[in-house]
């Protein structure tokens, strides 16, 4: 094996360490480029590999020891066994983040979630894992003019390419220990364009979501409308009341949810119906009911809100449950 060192001219001495190491042993091997983030870093490093050292597998690995390089053995199995990436997971078991704190596992579970979920890619585990093996071969089918993430969304990128062109992908434990020195590189906008990035992935693998979101939309305004309707008959026969505004929205909701179940069903993923399938996605739904209704007392009873302006605010507040569950549970998609 070689050890190939990318620097992107790093404060911290870590060129001229390389350097005296490289007098020593005649397998490390460094590259500098300029600072345009992890993902350029990458790129020049499995070009480099792959042309001037004939690397058949890159490892991706941190130069911190939180990738433990007892685990390049293991990997590399995985590789001999037929699979093309082999993912160093978290979120397997087996695998874990002992030594973070809740803040920090919470923002990774949340990223790691929203790119599962948001990009399609449902099966991996461990979206943003930075430790992994790939076959050179792999690589080179990628187009690189669809890797334009510079940060940290490049590792939910290209493995949304790897997938894409039908790599075989194994996970194995990854125990990820934080580095003891030093500070993380991450910075708010890796965050952003790790956020825009997921969307546009989505996007890319499918044109479903358009029509989704667009269904979506016209069930807000028939919820909503139903909700004008029944309020003004049922306050005319019963009076104002509390239940008498909970039933209400109760058949706005419960409406607008089998609109959005037949007509999605339809045209978004024209599939036959599943028994129960109906059933499955009302119970999906119940959260949603319940952000709905909350939002609207909170805001009409709590803070004098108007209910029309606070049936509205409940109904976008839940709509983003239904887009990411519907899509995982009933309308099961894997990226194309």
């Amino acid at each position: 094996m070689s050890i190939l060192v990318a620097d992107d001219n790093s404060p911290d001495g870590t060129s001229e360490a390389v350097k005296r190491l490289m007098k020593k042993y005649s397998n490390i091997y460094l590259i500098r480029g300029r600072k345009e983030g992890l993902g350029a870093a990458y790129l020049r490093g499995f070009q480099y590999a792959i042309e001037n050292l004939k690397a058949e597998v890159l490892f991706e690995m941190d130069a911190d020891l939180s990738h433990p390089p007892k685990l390049i053995p293991v990997m590399m199995k995985m590789i001999d066994n037929g699979y093309d990436l082999v993912i160093g997971s978290r979120y397997i078991k087996g695998g874990g983040t002992p030594d973070w704190n809740l803040t920090r596992r919470l923002i990774s579970k949340g990223g790691n979630f929203f790119a599962r979920i948001i990009s399609g890619m449902y099966s991996i585990c461990d979206c943003t894992s930075g430790l992994r093996a790939i076959r050179s071969s792999s690589l080179k089918r990628i187009d690189r003019k669809h890797i334009n993430t510079h940060g940290y969304a490049f590792q939910s990128t290209l493995l949304y390419e790897l997938i894409g062109i039908g790599a075989k992908v194994k996970e194995v434990p990854l125990i990820f220990y934080d580095r003891k020195l030093g500070e993380t590189k991450l910075q708010a906008k890796d965050l952003i364009e790790f956020f825009f990035n997921s969307l546009r992935i989505r996007f890319k693998s499918s044109e479903r979501m358009i029509t989704f979101l667009l269904i979506g939309a016209s069930g807000i305004l028939i919820n909503l409308g139903l909700f004008m309707v029944s309020k003004r008959l049922i306050f005319n026969y019963t009076g104002q009341s509390i239940a008498a505004l909970l039933l209400a929205s109760l058949i706005g909701d419960i409406i607008s949810i089998l609109y959005n179940f037949f007509l999605n069903n339809l045209l978004t993923y024209n599939r036959m119906l599943k028994k129960g399938a109906l059933l499955k996605f009302y119970i999906i739904s119940i959260p949603t009911i319940l952000v709905n209704n909350v939002v609207l007392f909170a805001l009409s009873l709590g803070f004098g809100v108007g209910v029309i302006f606070s049936k509205l605010v409940g109904i976008l507040a839940a709509f983003i449950w239904n887009y990411l569950f519907n899509i995982k549970y009933i309308w099961r998609e894997k990226i194309e």
